[in-house]
Order: structure tokens, then C-alpha cells, then sequence
């Protein structure tokens, strides 16, 4: 394959710019998590108000990610990608100068529409880059932006939070993207349609797959979610302190984010992409299981970030090469979409199952059933792709 050939350094650029770019999208994100303290001692705002600042960022992406990708098919990636981005820093200025929270939650919402869509595209652009025996690992280096940015926010906004102003801690949550506009015209050219996706480009894309696709992406985001939200709170119920829940938690995201290239890696190189998922599915939800069983033992939280880390790559690198590359823009859009959705929901049934049972251990359980019920989906998609 030509892509495979390239030296590093035609290759290397537009990945790493890739990288940066997503990155910016997560720490946005996390901006009103990192921030707390500051829009609680100046705003007065409550946990549930901070919480509704994070989810506004991501609900846009239930709408606005199809309708982003029919944009770049008709004007291309790059000026969509431009746009997103701008937007993102647009509503972090919004935010900034904000009277209240109305308006600081619309801010939130603008910048939200444009990181939605430059996050679907950060992959769709990968995909058309990278396609052929590496695209795993490559898409799996691009995920790592995720966790990066998350910890970057919480690392710089959070260590400001304290003593900080929170408009212009608002601000500087929108200036990773500004800067970062400065690399798209280091994200290359897609690979030609022949060489980028061979066969694909012939086949018609079936609803099916697509359908079957984005169900797979969701429940891996779901299981992400509940990775995220609730392991500390099943901790601090066993008699975990804060501080110790949160560094016991965090293992899996670091976990997560050191073994997602590796996982590419492995897909690509060792096991194949198919094995790869179910593989991963598998061991996810057992270590989902595990985590009670052990009572949160430290082994258990790394396995599950390892577990994790070896699908996003291979799951999406199967999407993009089965599909043409006139139609990824459309496709990822609903790809993405399914992800938005399932950020959005899966948190709440999982909070309510924990305040119905009263048992930490629900949100836990919900991941593992997630997970398992998302390899009938993944039939369904190797059987449509096959078909």
C-alpha cells in the first residue's frame, strides 16, 4: 500500500496535526469540570448547572454532525473544519462576556456545534489519509487527542480555577482551537479514491451498516462514559476517600490513552481489526465485571483501560475502509451522532439506576451489559460489509 511506504516525514505532519486539532475539542469539553471552583465562588452555579455547561458542548452533535458532513462534501473538509473551529472560539468569548448562564449555556452550545463537527471530521479526514493496513493505528494515535485534552484542561484550567476569574478562564478554553487553526494546512491530501479505499469505492453504502456501525461506536462511548463518571463513585461507596476514589478511578484513563496506539498497533499488525473488537467487547465487559469483584483493585481499573483501548481504532478504521470516500463525510456524520447520543443518555439511566437500586454497583453493571450487547451489532455490520 502507498501509504505504508511514506517516509515520516509525509506522514508524520498531518497525523500529528490531526492530533492536536481533536485535542482541543476534549479539553474545551472539560473546560467547565476543570473550572468548577471559579463558577461556583463567582457565578454561585450548583453541580447539576456545571454538569449542564458540559453536556451542552455535546448535544449539539445529535444534530449537527450529518448536517456538518453534507457541508464538507459539497465544500470540502478543510473550510468546515476552519469554521468548526472558529466557532469553538466564538462561543468561548460568548461565554466569557456572558450576564448569566443563560447566555454563558448558549456560549457553551455554539462552541459545541463547532467541536462536534470538527471532532467527526478529525476522523472522517484520518480515514481518507491513512487508509489500508495502518489506518487502526493511525485512527488509534488520533484518539489518543481524547484523554490528552481532557487531562490538559483539568491540568491547566483546573490549577487556575482556585484563583482565577472564570471569564477569563472561559476565554482561554476557546484558545487551543484558535491557535490550532494555524495547523490544518498541515493536514494534507486525502489518499486517491483508488488507493485510499481500493474495492470500497465501488459499493454502494448500505443504511445497514451504517445503522450497525454507529451502534457499535455508541455503546463503546457509553462504556467510556460510565468509565468515566461513575468507577469514583463506586469507590467512595467502599470507603474510598476523595482523593484516593479519584487516583484509583484515573488509572483507566491513563490506561485508556498509553495503550489506544498500542491496541491500532495490534489490530493492524498482530490479531486483525474483527478480533480486535470482539476481543476487546469481551474483556471490557469482564473487567467491568471484575471491578466489584475485587473490590476496585488497582489491577482491575488498568485492565479495563487496556480492554477499551484495543477497539476505537480498529472499529473505525473498518468503517472508513468500507466506505467510499465521496461518502465518509455523511457516513462519520452519523457515526458521530450515535456517540453524541449515547454521551448524553447513557450517563443519566446510569445515575438512575444508581439512585433507584442504591447500589454503586449498577452504573458498573449497565457498562458491562452495554458492551455485551453490542457484539449482535457487530455481526450485523461484518455480515452487511461482507455482503
Amino acid at each position: 500500500m502507498p501509504q505504508t511506504k511514506r517516509p515520516a516525514r509525509l506522514w508524520l505532519p498531518p497525523l500529528l496535526a490531526l492530533l492536536v486539532i481533536r485535542a482541543t475539542g476534549s479539553f474545551q469539553l472539560e473546560a467547565p469540570a476543570a473550572i468548577g471552583p471559579a463558577f461556583t465562588a463567582g457565578l454561585g452555579l450548583d453541580h447539576a448547572q456545571i454538569g449542564m455547561l458540559m453536556g451542552a458542548f455535546m448535544l449539539p452533535g445529535i444534530f449537527i454532525t450529518v448536517a456538518a458532513g453534507l457541508l464538507a462534501r459539497r465544500i470540502g473538509d478543510r473550510k468546515v473544519l476552519l469554521g468548526g473551529m472558529l466557532l469553538m472560539a466564538a462561543g468561548a468569548v460568548l461565554a466569557a462576556v456572558a450576564p448569566g448562564f443563560p447566555a454563558l449555556l448558549a456560549g457553551r452550545v455554539l462552541s459545541g456545534i463547532g467541536g462536534v463537527a470538527m471532532l467527526m471530521l478529525v476522523l472522517k479526514m484520518t480515514a481518507d489519509r491513512f487508509a489500508g493496513p495502518m489506518l487502526s493505528t493511525a485512527t488509534s494515535i488520533v484518539i489518543v487527542s481524547w484523554p490528552i485534552g481532557f487531562a490538559l484542561s483539568l491540568q491547566v484550567l483546573g490549577t487556575l480555577a482556585a484563583t482565577g476569574d472564570w471569564r477569563v478562564l472561559m476565554l482561554a478554553s476557546g484558545l487551543p482551537a484558535l491557535a490550532a487553526t494555524l495547523l490544518i494546512p498541515l493536514v494534507g491530501q486525502a489518499l486517491p479514491m483508488s488507493a485510499s479505499a481500493g474495492g470500497a469505492e465501488t459499493r454502494p453504502v448500505r443504511w445497514q451498516m451504517i445503522v450497525a456501525a454507529t451502534m457499535c461506536w455508541a455503546a463503546l462511548n457509553a462504556g467510556t462514559a460510565i468509565m468515566a463518571g461513575f468507577l469514583q463513585g463506586y469507590l467512595a461507596s467502599i470507603g474510598f476517600d476523595t482523593a484516593s476514589a479519584a487516583n484509583r478511578a484515573s488509572l483507566c484513563s491513563w490506561a485508556f490513552a498509553v495503550a489506544t496506539p498500542f491496541g491500532g498497533l495490534i489490530a493492524d499488525r498482530l490479531i486483525g481489526r474483527t478480533q480486535a473488537v470482539v476481543l476487546g467487547t469481551l474483556a471490557t465487559a469482564a473487567m467491568f465485571l471484575l471491578i466489584p469483584l475485587t473490590a476496585g483493585h488497582p489491577v482491575s481499573f488498568i485492565l479495563l483501560g487496556v480492554s477499551i483501548a484495543l477497539m476505537p481504532g480498529a472499529l473505525t478504521a473498518q468503517l472508513g475502509a468500507a466506505t467510499p470516500q465521496a461518502a465518509r463525510a455523511l457516513v462519520f456524520g452519523w457515526y458521530s451522532a450515535g456517540s453524541y447520543l449515547a454521551i448524553t443518555l447513557i450517563p443519566w439511566l446510569a445515575g438512575a439506576l444508581h439512585d433507584a437500586s442504591g447500589d454503586a454497583r449498577a452504573p458498573v453493571a449497565l457498562g458491562a451489559a452495554i458492551m455485551l450487547t453490542s457484539l449482535p451489532a457487530y455481526a450485523w455490520f461484518r455480515r452487511t460489509v461482507s455482503g
